[in-house]
């Protein structure tokens, strides 16, 4: 809980750094590590998963997008799940907003879901988006998403962020990159124990070109031209990223 604390200290002062002019991009994010039911796959979530849209459509009154991603390259040592539901919205109220209006209605794709899944306890948490992607998002549309737990290094901090994140679009936009990264506070319903500050998502279009940013890395490390990293990032995990709705504000 103390670790929670600190981060959601330190991502407060990111926001009190920032002029009053910066353009600063926060939703609200929730998430859902899940196994599959015995007997189930993921054609049963999809079919789930495309009733609970439906039901959006006629009872959500924010906009609400989600995704389902599935491992590509983690290890089961680390990561017990077949998949993660990541839901998203402009807010954590209208994340909340939405749960209610599920609550309210959605009793009998609840229990639908609760047969096909076996779902760990589900988090809200601070999407912040540092770089926004080239390419619009596309529904029923696949990426890959790089995730990292991040801690910042001893001598730095949020207010630090700012900074470094327009060094590191510089140095992106300069290597081609057209993707974009988050970076996920942990907040309500977040394991207490947590170790990390925040979680860093990175979505590339392909599993070679995720191949090629990691050869690319390698060898800027070696040039030593990479820019100044701020926070150290554990090993990267590698997931699958479908949509499964798409419903953005205007």
């Amino acid at each position: 809980m103390k670790k929670i604390f600190i981060s959601l200290t330190i991502f407060l002062s990111l926001i009190s750094a920032l002029n009053a002019d910066d353009h600063l991009e926060i939703g609200g994010m929730a998430a859902l590590q899940c196994q599959f039911a015995d007997g189930k796959d993921m054609d049963d979530v999809m079919k789930v998963l495309d009733e609970w849209s439906e039901y959006g459509d006629d009872n959500f009154s924010e906009p609400f997008s989600a995704w389902v991603m599935t491992p590509v390259y983690m290890s089961n040592a680390d990561f017990d799940l077949d998949f993660v539901f990541l839901g998203f919205a402009d807010s954590l109220a209208s994340v909340g907003k939405a749960e209610d209006e599920f609550r309210s209605g959605g009793q009998k794709i609840a229990e639908k879901w609760e047969r096909v899944t076996n779902c760990s306890g589900m988090s809200l948490n601070l999407n912040y988006e540092a770089r926004t992607p080239k390419n619009e998002w596309v529904e029923g549309g696949t990426n890959y998403t790089m995730i990292q737990s991040c801690s910042f290094k001893d001598d730095k901090s949020g207010s630090d962020l700012q900074a470094n994140d327009k060094i590191w679009n510089k140095y992106l936009d300069e290597a081609g990159y057209e993707g974009g990264y988050w970076r996920w506070w942990p907040e309500t319903g977040s394991p207490t124990e947590t170790d990390y500050d925040y979680l860093l998502a990175v979505a590339f279009p392909s599993i070679e070109q995720y191949g090629a940013s990691r050869d690319s890395r390698v060898q800027a490390m070696l040039a030593g031209t990479r820019p100044e990293e701020i926070s150290d990032c554990n090993t990267p995990r590698l997931y699958e990223s479908t949509n499964v709705r798409l419903r953005l504000a205007e």
